[in-house]
């Protein structure tokens, strides 16, 4: 049975690809839309009129490339329902006021250092473009002209866009369970009600964005409800997957942010709750593999990754988020997310010149920028993990995201906050990082290299007190006028600058506390561990959202306490503080029920504590000296130290298995798995009720048991700071 025509007439006999809806695009834009028809004319195909290529009738006619649709037309298309979000321009774009100027009069350069024409010209360029079409890759691909022009788009609207259980790629399983089709099925049941769903964007829309930006908030939701217009409401087969990845990984970042008595409100029980949230994040990545983002680039694959920051940690897939942030990055290269600088006026041409067209345009290269930010931020901040770093200042020409309105995108005075405020300032923090980091590893003796950490401490205060913006600073009054969040923002900068600070010192903390010469490190790192946790305590009594960063940076203040406590006597006062202010910190962390972070901090302070606890029980100062000046005696006659047995402690922590068996299965039971289908046993089980995830976890995989931001590596906690001696006089 010969196979159904899905491109129409005309873009058949021109030779242009169709998005084979009825009327398609192309013909909605050339004015054609009553004649578009996949009926052949004249008694059927006649490949000798059919397949020549007509002649343009008039001057003004646009040639075959720039005749591509703007995803303005497939708003046109009221015949229909099912067009997924990828070909939709959002409402908000026609009832808002029209902006006059868009952009700053004088643009902040997001990477000043370069200019910001781009790197390479035309002809330069050409032999390396012709060598990555030789690998299946375009090197002039732009995200601008992807977005509006939908070049290279692969998932087009309709029937022809729902997932065909014909291929071999479908048939089989793709490593998540089931077939293609059955995943997709399992995907729509995974979606609450509508009330439930609008209730989630909202929540999100109005209290996370202002954390990540990732999304224009406005379009994602008049995307959400065009996809509900359809007499059957939103139904996955109709949409493209990668979009419904991204609503997935807004619905996981909403239900791990907001408070247990919101969820409720919404209807959401606790062990529910706990359930629906891992499951909607591995239908973030389902949903991506069935679209197979890594191929087929777009934006929503890179703003769903991004926005599964905020609930991939709390829910143990730190790993698994990790190596999703550098395919995202990879994917956002693609869509040249690193060049969007000035507008180009040189292709302004091939766009309707229309207002509405311009703010498409804008919005559009606004959240590029708004997600290369992002990117930036998750790599630099996980320079204390990694030791490295892969997004160069000096390889970009993306300028910042525009200070504007987001309902108007009209550009808002300095003292009035945007969705984009905190997100701006918080990549000036994180530029900091590769720079220190640079200057760091680049000094040869460890006096420059503490000169570093002192000139970057200066730095970072400087950045805290002088650099900040009017709305952030603490001693200013917060204004009626000013959104909602503005106090959740500056109290998670205040936690963000201690973290950052203790982050600068960390190299030299474990000598601190031996080595008189860097004392103002540990003065500093003790300072700023206590402020992350008062901020952390009173952030959790608002009605804020629970952002995870908070409990991750908590952690590391516990363990930043926790080990000063090893180097100070029980007489001492800071002794019975700092082991109080780690207890206060246990308990705290056990209020986040569901929290992988949270659950393997509470296991790891406890096990610090106790080992201290161990090294010091019934043991007064004179008997330990006693006991090991008679038993063991230096090279010159003093007691020797007693060494903190890293091995030891670890396998403690870790499990009962051995040291050596432990680093055998190391890899067992890194993180939950991915599985879309969880068997039945695994699915009565809530994160809070399983044994802790890490019974089988060896000293090399410890440090994947915390977020990269939260510095918290084997370099970091074992070699640095847990490997050293006890003092004389403990």
């Amino acid at each position: 049975m010969p196979k159904e025509r899905q491109t129409c007439t005309e873009c058949s006999m021109r030779r242009q690809k169709c998005d084979r809806n009825l009327p398609c695009g192309r013909c909605v834009k050339r004015g054609d839309a009553d004649k578009c028809t996949r009926e052949w004319p004249e008694g059927g195909y006649d490949p000798k009129k059919h397949r020549i290529y007509p002649r343009t009738s008039g001057a003004g006619e646009t040639s075959p490339i720039s005749t591509e649709p703007s995803p303005r037309a497939t708003y046109t298309n009221s015949l229909d329902n099912t067009v997924h979000p990828a070909l939709r321009t959002p409402k908000s774009a026609t009832s808002g006021p029209s902006p006059e100027a868009l952009a700053p009069s004088n643009p902040i350069v997001f990477n000043p250092q370069v200019p910001t024409s781009g790197p390479e010209s035309g002809v330069d360029n050409t032999a390396s473009v012709l060598e990555f079409l030789t690998w299946g890759r375009n090197k002039l691909s732009d995200y601008d002209l992807k977005a509006l022009e939908l070049l290279k788009e692969p998932h087009q609207a309709g029937n022809s866009a729902l997932p065909k259980d014909t291929g071999p790629d479908w048939d089989i399983s793709n490593g998540f369970g089931g077939t293609g089709a059955a995943q997709v099925s399992f995907l729509q049941l995974l979606l609450p009600g509508r009330k439930q769903v609008f209730q989630l964007v909202e929540y999100h829309v109005s209290t996370v964005l202002w954390y990540h930006g990732c999304f224009h908030g406005p379009t994602f939701y008049d995307e959400l409800k065009e996809v509900y217009k359809g007499p059957s409401g939103m139904q996955v087969r109709n949409m493209d997957l990668r979009w419904t990845g991204l609503l997935f990984s807004v619905l996981a970042g909403s239900m791990t942010c907001a408070s247990e008595q919101l969820a409720l409100s919404w209807g959401f029980k606790k062990n529910e709750r706990a359930k629906l949230t891992r499951q909607w994040y591995k239908a973030t990545v389902t949903a991506l593999n069935l679209a197979d983002y890594m191929w087929r680039h777009h934006i929503y694959s890179v703003q769903a990754i991004t926005v599964l920051t905020m609930s991939a940690h709390i829910l143990g897939f730190s790993n698994t988020q990790s190596t999703l942030l550098g395919a995202a990055v990879k994917i956002a290269q693609g869509l040249g997310l690193q060049r969007l600088g000035p507008e180009d006026e040189t292709n302004s041409g091939t766009l309707t010149p229309s207002v509405l067209a311009q703010r498409d345009r804008a919005i559009k290269r606004e959240i590029g920028r708004r997600l290369w930010q992002q990117l930036c931020i998750q790599d630099w901040f996980s320079i204390p993990f990694s030791e490295m770093y892969a997004i160069q200042k000096l390889h970009f020409t993306t300028l910042k995201p525009v200070h504007c309105d987001d309902n108007t995108m009209e550009p808002l005075p300095e003292d009035i906050p945007s969705m984009t405020s905190f997100p701006t300032f918080l990549c000036h923090i994180a530029g900091l990082m590769p720079q220190m980091h640079d200057a760091i590893i680049s000094s040869n003796t460890l006096y420059t290299k503490y000169e570093q950490v002192l000139d970057y401490d200066a730095q970072m205060r400087s950045l805290a007190t002088e650099g900040l913006p009017v709305f952030f600073n603490i001693r200013e009054g917060v204004r009626s006028e000013w959104p909602v969040w503005v106090p959740w923002a500056r109290r998670s900068l205040t936690i963000c600058f201690a973290h950052k600070i203790i982050m600068i010192h960390r190299a030299f903390l474990g000598r601190s506390f031996t080595e008189p010469t860097f004392d103002f490190t540990r003065r500093t790192c003790m300072a700023a561990a206590k402020t992350i946790l008062k901020e952390a305590r009173q952030a959790y009594d608002e009605e804020g959202p629970l952002l995870w960063i908070d409990q991750a940076f908590m952690v590391a203040a516990g363990i930043t306490l926790a080990l000063d406590i090893f180097h100070r006597k029980p007489n001492e006062p800071e002794f019975e503080e700092h082991r109080k202010l780690v207890d206060n910190t246990i308990v705290l962390l056990g209020k986040f029920e569901n929290s992988m972070i949270s659950m393997r901090g509470i296991r790891l302070l406890s096990s610090l504590l106790a080992e201290q606890a161990r090294l010091t029980a019934d043991q007064t100062l004179e008997n330990y000296r006693k006991r090991t000046h008679d038993n063991i005696v230096g090279d010159r006659g003093q007691p020797k130290r007693q060494k903190f047995n890293v091995p030891k402690f670890v396998e403690n922590f870790v499990g009962t298995d051995s040291f050596t068996n432990s680093l055998r299965t190391a890899n067992r039971g890194v993180e939950p798995s991915l599985e879309l289908y969880e068997p039945a046993e695994s699915r009565s089980r809530t994160p809070g009720s399983q044994d802790p995830i890490t019974s089988d976890l060896g000293y090399e995989t410890f440090e994947q048991l915390f977020p990269p931001h939260t510095g918290i590596s084997n370099n970091f906690l074992f070699e640095d700071l847990l490997n050293f001696d006890i003092q004389d006089g403990f």
